[in-house]
């Protein structure tokens, strides 16, 4: 726009020194050209800004499918790795692994939505029976808590797990306002036993 007015002006100033030095149909016949000038550079500056507008678009969705790609690249890593703990050693003893365990913050206050993935490698000749334990860790009126949302305390989730490959465990749970959540604890108990084979604890936070 900046030199569209310049050439605007340039074109004004010879028109002057024109008219100083010939007569009123000069002056008339280069007032049109610069009228018409004018409105050339008008629509290209037009031209130019809508040029820049569409980059400034497409550079947007660019950003927007790279983003996008480096997502998925990331989901199908993971999901490489989950099928390699699977079938890795399939000759060996069978090995129970904890493969994945996430908790994110749900829309409401208090709430959080769970995922864990169970995963059995080595031989799958014996299913995986037991029984999947999740317990929160916080504080309640200045006082450590700790509240079981799954397992056999638990009146809502029993946490039975009975598998040869995988299982996935899934859910939502919601806390009390008055707990300040802290943690939370996974633990996987095989059928039969008092001690936890698996452990792993995720940091919540309110």
């Amino acid at each position: 726009m900046v030199i569209a007015a310049a050439f605007v002006l340039l074109g004004f100033g010879l028109g002057y020194w024109r008219y100083g030095s010939g007569t009123s149909g000069d002056l008339r016949q280069e007032l049109a050209r610069l009228m018409q000038d004018n409105q050339r550079l008008h629509a290209e500056a037009i031209h130019v800004e809508r040029a820049q507008q569409i980059t400034t678009v497409a550079q947007k969705d660019l950003t927007k499918d790279l983003s996008a790609l480096q997502e998925e690249n990331v989901r199908l890593k993971e999901d490489v790795a989950f099928y390699r703990s699977i079938l890795e050693d399939g000759s060996g003893a069978a090995v129970i692994k904890l493969h994945s365990f996430k908790v994110n913050a749900g829309p409401r206050q208090g709430e959080y939505q769970y995922r864990l993935l169970l995963v059995q490698s080595g031989k799958h000749d014996k299913s995986v029976q037991g029984t999947l334990q999740l317990t929160v860790n916080g504080m309640k009126d200045d006082k450590p808590i700790a509240q079981q949302i799954m397992g056999e305390r638990s009146a809502q989730r029993n946490g039975k797990v009975n598998f040869k490959y995988y299982q996935p465990v899934e859910g939502v749970f919601v806390l009390p306002p008055q707990i300040v959540p802290q943690s939370i604890e996974a633990r996987f108990y095989q059928s039969g036993s008092t001690e936890p084979k698996l452990t792993q604890t995720v940091a919540l936070t309110n």
